[in-house]
């Protein structure tokens, strides 16, 4: 059996891939038996077809998967001449590519997880016909999802209100929630604030501003970073590219102090990362859907600042869906101030009782399952069954056959 998994763009879109492999790789092995007989069903072969730079090729090795990487043309949301030599060159070159890669690969189904990079690879899987699931993580559809769910066989969702914004096509969409890496905050949290210095009863904040770093978030922690150093530890994961400017600037602000050891800047965190969020009393963040879907994991206490520009302004909308249901403070990214930032700090890491409301309520946002329940969902298409009306709650979902006949429900 064969899978492609497209998608590209940013981290946001590839660390749900790892779970995802590792739950595909658990439901071939449970019902490889069940296969149809043109399904070779001795071995599962899954490939990474799209956008890879290096560290998208790193990522997937580590995972024993092979990459192909695929020229695509970069939706942008502002004027660039490199938009029109996008469309011109690179969009058709990586269509005629993705042709002849499906054509010697040949997959059962192919899973894009939206970005940029997924749309000459879905458009070459519609030529040949192979059935394709689209992931949408964010409360807003992004434009690759709008552009390609009409040919999709189903889409699956991280939020119960992106189904009800895809309209005509809720009939196809499955809420699975959005895929957790695996292992994320095994620690206990006096182990987690052990490894990163701190006394186990010392409450800790966590700055982190996605993928990329934020330089906004960096700016208003370094301008209140004297006075939070005094009653907190901070682990702040700053972006490789702001990571030397962050700490030479805090070193001026913390010159002299005798707390300065419990501040801890990094670049980026991989594998500690869930030992950070373990460590941490309170976290700050964007408002990214796989961020948001770990934190709901580990049942944090968040403030959260959305990335205003972002497209489709879907981290304002991410925020807005944690914040209606009183699971996350959200701060706007126009009204940050230096008072305000560190106020809202504050009343997070003291008032017990408030802690515990935000906690509770962003369990609901967990979905301990999505990844099998999007490998379950994988191996329906595989053979020809597709989702239909009514869509299920999560991922309760009735199939039919193509053809109208055969009906499966879980």
């Amino acid at each position: 059996m064969r899978i492609v998994l497209t998608g590209g763009g940013t981290g946001g879109h590839l660390v749900p891939f790892e779970p995802l492999i590792n739950a595909l790789r658990e439901v071939h092995r449970e019902k490889q038996g069940e296969l149809p007989g043109w399904i070779d069903r001795s071995r599962l072969d899954i490939y990474f077809v799209g956008v890879a730079d290096n560290k998208t090729k790193d990522f997937f090795s580590k995972l024993g998967i092979k990459t192909i990487n695929i020229p695509a043309a970069k939706l942008r949301r502002y004027p660039s001449p490199r938009t029109f030599s996008d469309f011109a060159w690179r969009m058709p070159t990586g269509f005629i590519k993705s042709l002849w890669q499906l054509w010697l690969l040949m997959p059962e189904v192919i899973i894009s997880k939206g970005g940029y990079g997924s749309l000459p690879v879905i458009a070459a899987g519609m030529v040949y016909r192979i059935p394709y699931l689209i992931h949408e993580s964010d409360v807003v559809p992004g434009l690759t999802t709008r552009l390609t769910a009409l040919g999709s066989s189903a889409i699956s969702v991280g939020f119960s209100e992106t189904r009800k914004a895809l309209g005509k096509y809720a009939s196809k969409t499955v809420v699975t929630g959005t895929p957790v890496r695996s292992g994320l905050g095994i620690e206990s949290s006096e182990s987690a604030k052990k490894l990163f210095g701190f006394e186990p009863n010392e409450k800790v904040l966590l700055a982190m501003g996605g993928s990329q770093g934020a330089e906004q978030i960096n700016e208003i922690l370094l301008e209140t970073l004297p006075n939070l150093i005094e009653d907190m530890g901070i682990i702040h994961i700053a972006g490789e590219k702001h990571l030397k400017q962050v700490k030479k600037a805090a070193d001026e602000l913390l010159a002299g102090s005798a707390r300065a050891h419990a501040y801890k800047a990094r670049g980026f965190i991989d594998k500690e990362m869930g030992a950070a969020l373990k460590a941490a009393d309170v976290v700050v963040s964007r408002a990214g859907a796989t961020s948001l879907a770990e934190l709901a994991r580990l049942r944090k206490v968040v403030l959260l600042i959305p990335l205003a520009g972002a497209a489709q302004d879907h981290q304002r909308f991410n925020a807005r869906a944690f914040e209606v249901a009183e699971a996350a403070r959200v701060l706007s990214a126009e009204n940050l101030g230096r008072s305000l930032f560190e106020q809202n700090i504050r009343d997070l890491m003291e008032h017990d009782k408030f802690r515990q409301t935000l906690s509770a309520n962003i369990s609901r946002f967990d979905h301990p399952n999505a990844a099998r329940d999007m490998a379950n969902l994988a191996f329906k298409l595989s053979i020809g069954l597709v989702p239909r009306q009514p869509a299920a709650r999560k991922a309760g979902h009735s199939f039919k056959k193509k053809d109208g006949h055969v009906t499966e429900k879980k």
